[in-house]
């Protein structure tokens, strides 16, 4: 043991000698510290004489050993760069995290350096969410931790607030839509479906793209952060499939999914690169917004409606109002299967073409209810009952109608 508490001399790798030191402090037990590197100590009494020092300006309630040069707002910007020039983050992901820390994070505390940032300062931002808002809280959390940890272990932190903050969990689930509004699923889907024509609240360039987009996240119900880096090449036009790399989708296998009509010409006289320029976050729900409102679709108190609601509508329409098998419905969503039924149970991508094909007919109005019945909505009253019975048994065929529904409608007719 040395002549000083807590003091001793450390050969380094590069046969230099550093004073290292080992302490407590009222309660608290602190990190080793390199006083060399840190301070200039060349000797044990230098290195006792600054842990003196140390000490009393903990008890000040000062962080002797930050060394942080920098705002939040800054340690901010250099992750960013470190993360794009290694290739960690996609642009689209790069711009997510920019508009989100600037719309939520940079007021409050981006001019601060991180060891002023208090546990206070971070539960205040996190309350000004809504109970609801799980995955903008947790966004906060993925947004600062890493920043946190890596100041922590550079020494310039004495306590790593972000590591009292807990992730949540258990509160994902949003509220039902029929809490958020009065219009039914029917109404909601058709009403954005037929507005999509009429967006054009985007620069003139943007406005058809905008459009795709918008079918895309109707009639696909595919996660918009995945269609964001749909490239042409993932298109293949001449079966009019989307196959989606596992590089983009959520579970990291690739997706397979019919191309909607609506998109097939857009698709074929695209450049090569990004289909969209439809960037997460405020961009892509600024003309989502756009359309509710060209829908007139109105929401309760102050509730809303997203793009991931799309996925809640297709999935209960496929299941309540097409008959559509609810293990099939999830499949077109790309949910993974759990327990037993993911070794036993398998669909087809026809299976699949057909749900999605019955969906899109039911969506375009080609389907209407009526008395809890699926019928086939007459596009001419000139047709005759041998060309009605024709359309019925080809609805019957392609699963659109049950045995006792086509039935029952070939029995009105003759």
């Amino acid at each position: 043991m040395g002549n000083y508490r807590g003091i001793s001399t450390k050969k380094m790798k590069d046969g230099s000698s550093a004073i290292i030191v080992r302490f407590k402090h009222n309660g608290i037990t602190y990190p080793i510290k390199n006083l060399t590197k840190l301070y200039g100590c060349k000797t044990e009494k230098e290195g006792f004489e600054k842990l003196n020092e140390i000490k009393l300006l903990l008890s000040k309630g000062k962080d002797p050993f930050s060394s942080s040069d920098g705002t939040l707002q800054q340690l901010f910007e250099t992750k960013i760069e470190l993360n794009q020039k290694n290739g960690v983050w996609t642009e689209s992901t790069i711009k997510n995290y920019k508009y989100f820390f600037n719309k939520h994070i940079k007021e409050s505390i981006g001019k601060k350096t991180i060891e002023k940032i208090k546990y206070e300062d971070i539960m205040n931002i996190l309350n000004n969410f809504k109970h609801n808002q799980s995955s903008s809280k947790n966004q906060v959390i993925d947004t600062l931790r890493p920043i946190f940890k890596e100041e922590y272990k550079k020494g310039n932190l004495l306590d790593n607030v972000m590591m009292k903050v807990d992730k949540y969990y258990g509160s994902m689930q949003r509220e039902n839509l029929s809490k958020r509004t009065n219009h039914n699923y029917t109404d909601i889907v058709r009403r954005l479906y037929n507005s999509i024509p009429l967006y054009d609240q985007a620069n003139t360039e943007n406005i058809k793209q905008h459009q795709m987009f918008l079918y895309m996240i109707v009639l696909t119900a595919h996660r918009y952060g995945e269609l964001n880096q749909l490239e042409k090449k993932h298109c293949d036009i001449k079966n009019r499939k989307i196959i989606a790399p596992a590089s983009i989708t959520k579970s990291k296998v690739d997706y397979h999914y019919p191309i909607p009509d609506e998109c097939m010409d857009f698709i074929k006289n695209a450049p090569d690169g990004k289909l969209f320029n439809v960037p997460r976050g405020g961009t892509a729900g600024r003309v989502f917004h756009r359309l509710l409102m060209k829908g007139k679709i109105e929401t309760i108190d102050n509730y809303s409606i997203s793009m991931h609601d799309t996925r809640k509508l297709m999935l209960s329409i496929m299941v309540s109002k097409l008959d559509i098998d609810s293990r099939l419905a999830d499949y077109c969503l790309e949910h993974k299967q759990q327990g037993t039924i993911k070794h036993y149970l398998e669909f087809t991508y026809e299976d699949k073409v057909k749900a999605y094909n019955k969906y899109w007919d039911y969506v375009r109005n080609n389907i209407v209810e009526n008395n809890s019945e699926l019928l086939v909505e007459t596009k001419s009253n000139n047709l005759s009952n041998l060309e009605k019975l024709k359309e019925l048994i080809n609805m019957h065929e392609n699963g659109y109608l049950t045995k006792k529904q086509f039935e029952t409608e070939r029995d009105r007719l003759f």
